[in-house]
């Protein structure tokens, strides 16, 4: 892969002096996401440094709030709270799912579901919103936004990791959405949030009907039963989701749920100030204000934490505090924008909206405006400001930074770069005081984090092929790539997260035609599956620019255990081509890269350090400041051995007059710094008529080598008898 650098760093920066142009299509349509931070001319080795830098800071930093609990459980932690809520335990399912954290996310499902999720009774398949960190219940009634991200992100999860490994996550989410249709109950004796017993104590007689979704509105509950069900919270509307449920969760309302994420769009435009683009905290179902008392001590991050009051009787404050923008609203602007950036369907009013409340702040001052207002814009007083974390007061929290950063995505003006700017650059420390919130504030700022950077994601399903101890997964959705190839669990192939540094991936040769970026056609956008016994068929769409459609087959070949993956390429141009076939794989800079040629007649000569033994070349990774290629005609295959793993690949022999002009049958590519390596392999470069095709054959072998990771006649002599 030729990478011209000086010309992307210069397209890098005209990039960055443009004003950004929020994108028409969506991710489910286009598969594709926008690093906002790379295109306002950010590096984007130091884009994802930043990401895993934020990553750690909720996981595993000084200030993180998820905590393992033996070997198989985890948990996140309201630190200031003390307690364990369903709103931080789903939003750590969806963050670990969409960094592919597996471990992870199996921890917390497997916390929530023992400890959270009712088993029996009228609110089985719910989630008690708070418990102690050792699992006892604070409460046992839902907050509705819990189930709302538990549904996604184990949907996600499925289509991700299979279920198959442990947890049927899918049959989960089922699970929970069976259980949340409309069903009857006896409210019981008591009152406050938790109990069937209503708001503050009201009291309702008769059997009621408890529901996550009202029935007659089709908009999510602020909680699924007693007065909570009566209105809704203007956060927990994230249409998208309801748009993946319709897809995936495959429980027979897909038109029920799409008709969700409608009304849901339809009530955001009238829950949302026309002026400021603020929301309140709280809400009627017609967008109107709350009419009720409001009681003192709730905490940011989850409106419904403490609503009902439980640390004394409610409080009438001058004004309605529940009708004022602050905490559970600053979650609206990042929200909309995930809406826009998923499915795009509200596209022009999202762009409106995006514009709208970024101006407002901007008014009151990128790097000052306050985390509270009534939605007129003016400044709350007294009660009416919410405590958290025993204070009462404004401030300029880094949640509120994060979440109007994210409203970017959706924005042209250039005042979007100034809240993506704010957000880079903002320290998450204690304030003077020693007000520190590690978990609302660090859990949004990770969010802000993944949707600029592209990292936040619609969750495909993928496809698996398997032989022995040898999987092999592949992303329809994604330009057919090979995700992953594990024995045993094992990564043998690339998982870094950036965009042209993971997996394996299949161009057409030479480069030249198409120069950079790769084709969008066949290495990122979707492929159509079929699956013909054990052979896995993925075919392309014609690329626009080259004529060409690509098909891939996979199947397994029992007897060795090996993987083959025939690519296929069409001439449909209407006009003679000629083009070769070009499997590109990527794997971490550490290990042994060899194959069956001399160093001597590698080009350029000594660019990598290649050195002859046993009449083969061998490399053994090293680190430069440089992008480094190699051309080299070997025999048919090309091998790595990292971590007592063997990746061999058998392609066809090229005679020296067969390549593509200026390119090879083995081609090895090294990234600069340490970060990730191409093994590369061509075929014959060959003339197709209109409407020919020419096919080329890859065998893909991974088996454990316990020899050491350098050059010896046995570990040749196992790839020579693999490949013969």
């Amino acid at each position: 892969m030729k990478k011209w650098s000086i010309l992307l760093f210069l397209a890098m920066a005209a990039i960055g002096m443009q004003a950004q142009k929020p994108w028409d299509k969506g991710g489910f349509e286009t598969q594709q996401y926008r690093n906002l931070f790379v295109e306002m001319g950010y590096n984007p080795m130091a884009v994802e440094r930043k990401m895993q830098e934020v990553f750690n800071d909720v996981f595993t930093g000084p200030n993180k709030v998820y905590f393992e609990v033996g070997d198989t459980l985890g948990y996140i932690s309201d630190i200031k709270n003390h307690d364990v809520r369903t709103e931080g335990m789903s939003y750590g399912l969806m963050i670990a799912v969409q960094m592919d954290k597996k471990d992870i996310f199996d921890r917390l499902w497997r916390w929530s579901k023992k400890y959270m999720q009712h088993k029996d009774g009228p609110r089985e398949g719910y989630f008690a919103w708070s418990l102690k960190t050792d699992g006892t219940r604070n409460a046992q009634g839902a907050a509705s936004d819990g189930e709302l991200y538990f549904i996604t992100a184990l949907i996600f999860a499925s289509n991700r990791w299979g279920d198959d490994t442990g947890i049927n996550y899918k049959a989960e989410a089922q699970h929970i959405l069976n259980c949340t249709m409309p069903k009857e109950y006896e409210p019981e004796q008591r009152g406050g949030f938790g109990g069937f017993g209503g708001f503050g104590g009201q009291q309702q007689s008769g059997p009621q009907k408890m529901f996550l979704i009202d029935p007659e509105t089709k908009l999510i509950t602020f909680t699924p039963d007693g007065f909570g069900q009566r209105y809704t919270d203007p956060s927990y509307h994230i249409p998208a989701f309801y748009e993946v449920w319709a897809r995936w969760a495959d429980d027979g309302r897909s038109d029920y749920w799409m008709e969700c994420a409608r009304k849901s769009r339809e009530f955001l435009h009238k829950a949302i100030d026309e002026k400021t683009g603020l929301n309140p905290d709280m809400c009627q179902y017609d967008g109107s204000e709350m009419q009720m008392p409001r009681f003192p001590g709730r905490p940011p991050g989850q409106g419904q934490a403490q609503a009902q009051g439980q640390q004394g009787q409610p409080q009438t404050p001058p004004r309605n505090g529940s009708s004022n923008f602050r905490y559970d609203s600053w979650r609206v602007p990042m929200n909309i924008a995930l809406d826009y950036e998923w499915s795009c369907a509200d596209k022009e009013w999202q762009r409106q909206y995006g514009e709208r409340i970024q101006n407002f702040f901007y008014t009151q001052g990128v790097d000052s405006f306050v985390d509270q207002y009534r939605v007129d814009g003016s400044l709350p007083e007294g009660n009416e400001i919410l405590q958290a974390g025993g204070f009462r007061k404004l401030r300029h929290s880094i949640g509120l930074v994060a979440t109007t950063a994210a409203a970017s995505m959706m924005c042209s003006h250039e005042k979007s770069k100034e809240f993506v700017k704010a957000l880079w650059e903002a320290k998450h420390v204690p304030f003077e005081d020693g007000y520190f919130d590690a978990y609302y504030d660090g859990l949004l700022r990770l969010f802000a984090f993944m949707h600029l950077s592209g990292h936040y994601r619609v969750i495909f399903p993928k496809c698996y092929i398997q032989t022995g101890d040898v999987k092999m997964t592949i992303d329809p959705s994604e330009g057919g790539k090979i995700l992953s190839y594990k024995y045993k669990g094992q990564e043998a192939i690339s998982q870094m997260p950036m965009r042209e540094a993971y997996g394996s991936t299949f161009w057409t040769s030479p480069q030249k035609e198409w120069n950079w970026p790769p084709v969008q056609e066949y290495d990122k956008g979707p492929y159509t599956m079929e699956q013909n016994g054990n052979t896995l068929v993925l075919t392309s769409d014609v690329s626009k620019k080259l004529g060409f459609r690509i098909r891939k087959s996979f199947t397994t070949d029992q007897k060795s255990e090996a993987i083959t993956v025939t690519y296929t390429i069409i001439n449909e141009s209407g006009v003679e081509k000629q083009v070769a076939p070009w499997e590109i794989t990527r794997v971490l800079n550490e290990g042994l890269i060899f194959f069956d040629a001399p160093a001597e007649q590698i080009t350029p000569a000594g660019v990598i350090p290649f050195k002859t033994a046993f009449k083969a070349a061998w490399y053994t990774t090293d680190e430069a400041n440089d992008n480094r290629k190699i051309n080299a005609d070997g025999k048919g295959w090309l091998a790595y051995l990292n971590k007592g793993l063997l990746m061999v690949k058998k392609f066809e022999d090229l005679n020296t007059n067969q390549p593509a002009p200026d390119e090879a049958e083995i081609q090895v590519y090294v990234n600069r710094g340490k970060t990730y390596i191409e093994l590369e392999s061509q075929g014959a470069y060959t003339k197709l008529a209109p409407g020919e095709s020419l096919s080329w054959t890859v065998k893909w072998w991974l088996i454990p080598y316990n020899g050491e990771a350098a050059p010896s006649k046995q570990l040749l002599k196992t790839v020579r008898k693999l490949v013969k």
